[in-house]
């Protein structure tokens, strides 16, 4: 593998779509839609977990989301990994923060 820069485009669509987060309350799964995968999650502004918005992600988007979240210093504990082997490669904690990031903007959820 060579890592999350250089991962292809389907190996990082593939590896989202089937991350296994652990049972996080706000990510509700994801789907490959095309060339993109549709990733359900809690509206940050509802009032429970239970409201959704679904995002449609290509590798790019999240390969963007990584950069920005190691720039802003969130805690990827794996980004070593990530870096040298590809995006399935982080923990639950890194998938959540890169994809909160892809979707939010932000860390929103814990």
């Amino acid at each position: 593998m060579s890592g999350i820069t250089r991962q292809s485009a389907s190996s990082i669509l593939t590896e989202t779509e089937e991350f296994y987060t652990g049972g996080l309350e706000w990510y509700h799964g994801a789907v490959m839609v095309d060339s993109e995968v549709q990733v359900t999650l809690s509206d940050p502004d509802a009032d429970d977990f239970d409201e959704v918005i679904e995002y449609h992600l290509s590798a790019q988007n999240i390969r963007d989301a990584y950069l920005k979240a190691k720039g802003k210093g969130y805690g990827l504990c794996c980004k070593d990994d990530i870096e040298s082997e590809g995006f399935g490669y982080g923990c639950a904690q890194d998938f959540d923060i890169v994809i909160q990031t892809a979707c939010y903007g932000e860390l929103v959820f814990g």
